[in-house]
């Protein structure tokens, strides 16, 4: 069996994960969660700076494996995995550029704003249908992306369920760059040199003074009332049938 996480080092320590189940447009299953998390914090010191990618160039990743839920309040479960992955790329003391090509769908969202940078290709498709199937999406995805894009446009594509292409995403905050497809490669390659090359400290200084800017939004009362109103969202009878016809188009049957 294939590695469903690829590690490769290159030259100034630059370290590039890639996320390795093409046949599944790189979705996310708890196994590739945990393989990233631990790759992160056991080479993220070494590590110049981080690249980020999917397998391939029809996807970053087309979000969480939906062949992986049950369509019961037992899928909350995957929370744990999906918060120790954006834990460990915020936590990384090294930069992470996410390389965003093609889908990048619900939780490979939230994998890509835990990065430090994003650069896509205008091939990019993002979207967060959580809502579509039933799901009220985690609540430290939420407020990120409030913070990063402002409520109008969370809720536009959380509650709108937009498909944003790379000019649009870039748009709203959400990408920090839009390069030519047949550029993005050298593009990533570059920015990560240049930081891999800057001085250390000062480069791991500015990404932690970041993330406590980014932490202070989020309440330890407020993640509990909206634990609450996901546990009622997943258990609910028509998340399962949504869920039942989502799997049923996925698997083409």
């Amino acid at each position: 069996m294939a590695d469903t996480l690829l590690r490769e080092w290159g030259p100034r320590d630059v370290l590039t994960l890639t996320l390795n189940r093409p046949e599944r447009r790189n979705a996310l299953d708890p196994e590739l969660l945990a393989a990233l998390a631990a790759a992160l914090q056991a080479d993220g010191e070494r590590a110049g700076a981080v690249i980020l990618r999917g397998a391939g160039s029809e996807a970053f990743s087309a979000g969480y494996d939906l062949s992986r839920l049950t369509g019961t309040a037992a899928d909350l479960d995957a929370d744990g995995v999906i918060g120790e992955a954006a834990s460990a790329l915020r936590q990384c003391p090294s930069p992470v550029i996410a390389r965003l090509q093609g889908h990048c769908h619900g939780a490979a969202v939230e994998l890509a704003l835990n990065c430090d940078l994003r650069i896509a290709s205008p091939a990019l498709r993002m979207s967060v249908p959580a809502v579509g199937l039933g799901v009220v999406y985690r609540y430290q995805f939420v407020a990120r992306l409030v913070q990063t894009c402002g409520l109008a446009r969370t809720a536009d594509l959380l509650l709108g369920m937009s498909q944003l292409d790379g000019d649009q995403a870039h748009t709203w905050g959400i990408v920090t760059e839009v390069v030519p497809e047949s550029e993005i490669d050298a593009r990533v390659q570059a920015v990560a040199d240049k930081l891999a090359s800057s001085p250390r400290a000062a480069v791991r200084g500015t990404k932690a003074s970041l993330n406590l800017l980014g932490s202070r939004g989020i309440a330890a009362e407020d993640l509990a009332a909206a634990r609450q109103l996901r546990v009622t969202a997943a258990s609910s009878p028509e998340r399962q049938e949504a869920l039942r016809r989502r799997q049923k188009k996925v698997s083409g049957n």
